[in-house]
């Protein structure tokens, strides 16, 4: 849920960001305060414009990014955790934290306490997920417009891509991360690969570690989706005799996508295309 005054709405949605500059604001526009719902319970309630807001995990970067705001972002180190991590957020001296779905509720808490700042924690398994997140951080940064222009070209993407496999067959597909480790499809990267027409061979909840291969070769996938970082390629799947029978690999069905693209932010309407072309190579040509 967001609040937001019905006035400053309409007057926001005909201007435009430009850098730096703050979206249109004056004495008969009132922005703030700004309340929303991220992937906690707790609200997230920003009073004024944030001056000094600390991203905690690469979607937060990158949306924060693309808003224009990096005069007002304070990089920490984002591989510290517990006190150490506390410890550096306080010198940062934020008025807002973004994190990302996956930080630890503990760490973000201390750090609440130890600052005061405003805490917005972003839901992250889904595109509808990514774009409102995007909305949101909009709002709670004074960027509503330029975040709602982010959002809106997600939305855009994923309809055009629906649009052209319209007909298309559900293709089964494997997601590797890297020695056969995979994810859910209650996950973003299962959501695109859903919104791509396929489906996650490997359901919701798999276990961690590597997928049994022996399961892989029973749920034979047709189409084989790696991330730059894993070291897989279909050489290396046709090469080893667990994988080489595969219908995704013997067809050669198969397409690795960076893995900064598969972050929860804006750069998530171009993963899903390059997914889409993986899976549905005929209706790209």
């Amino acid at each position: 849920m967001k609040i937001v005054p019905f006035v400053a709405l309409l007057i926001l949605a005909a201007g435009t960001a430009c850098g730096e500059r703050a979206e249109p604001t004056g004495p008969s526009v009132r922005i703030y305060p700004v309340t929303v719902h991220g992937a906690t319970e707790q609200e997230t309630v920003v009073r004024r414009p944030p001056r000094r807001i600390v991203p905690l995990g690469s979607g937060p970067h990158q949306i924060l990014r693309a808003l224009g705001l990096q005069r007002r972002t304070i990089t920490v180190n984002g591989d510290l955790v517990g006190l150490s991590l506390v410890a550096e957020i306080r010198k940062a001296r934020p008025e807002l934290i973004v994190a990302s779905g996956d930080s630890d509720p503990l760490d973000l808490a201390r750090a609440r306490s130890a600052t005061h700042a405003a805490v917005y924690v972003q839901p992250d398994t889904s595109l509808a997920d990514v774009e409102r997140s995007i909305d949101d951080i909009g709002l709670l940064t004074g960027r509503p417009v330029a975040a709602r222009k982010l959002s809106a070209a997600i939305a855009r993407t994923q309809h055009r891509v629906a649009a052209r496999l319209s007909g298309y067959p559900i293709v089964p597909t494997f997601v590797d991360l890297g020695g056969f480790t995979t994810v859910g499809s209650r996950s973003l990267l299962g959501d695109l690969v859903s919104s791509a027409r396929g489906k996650d061979v490997a359901g919701p909840s798999p276990e961690q570690g590597p997928f049994p291969l022996g399961r892989l070769a029973r749920l034979d996938p047709h189409a084989y989706v790696a991330t730059a970082d894993s070291g897989t390629s279909l050489k290396k799947l046709r090469g080893d005799p667990r994988t080489k029978r595969l219908t995704a690999v013997r067809s050669g069905r198969f397409g690795v996508v960076r893995d900064s693209l598969l972050q929860p932010g804006p750069q998530a309407g171009a993963a899903l295309e390059q997914i889409a072309r993986i899976l549905h190579p005929d209706a790209f040509r």
